[in-house]
């Protein structure tokens, strides 16, 4: 009964591994690069009260 389940999950897995796109060998285009994150200015805080 173990093996079933064993196979059954490696069969599973193989399965939705070979239906995913990875965009390689779809014709897909590139994903484009991420934008740079804008610079923010530190802010001071004062504890002292």
């Amino acid at each position: 009964m173990k093996f079933v389940k064993l196979l059954s999950l490696v069969a599973f897995s193989l399965g939705s591994l070979g239906l995913s796109s990875c965009g390689c060998c779809t014709g897909e285009a590139p994903v484009p690069p991420l934008r740079p994150l804008s610079q923010v200015k530190d802010v001071v805080v004062d504890y002292a009260k």
